[in-house]
């Protein structure tokens, strides 16, 4: 396999469990109640965590298009 679909493969892959471990937070939040302190944390949590796994997700798909693009002029 070559090295750019390892990196679009594994940053899609992180990319789908981040975001579902920061929905799965955010939702837990609700369950949990917004005006206590473990619901906000829980939502802060989620929220972050939505956040590193997409900005993840751009930096590997950035550096697959980036290396294909190296690999295909030579």
């Amino acid at each position: 396999m070559p090295t750019d679909n390892r990196f679009m493969t594994a940053g899609l892959i992180l990319g789908v469990l981040g975001m579902g471990i920061g929905v799965g937070l955010v939702i837990a939040s609700f369950m949990v109640g917004l005006g206590t302190a473990t619901g906000s944390s829980l939502s802060s949590s989620g929220t972050i965590t939505i956040i590193a796994f997409v900005v993840l997700t751009v930096v590997l798909s950035a550096a697959s298009r980036r290396q294909r693009q190296i690999g295909g002029q030579s």
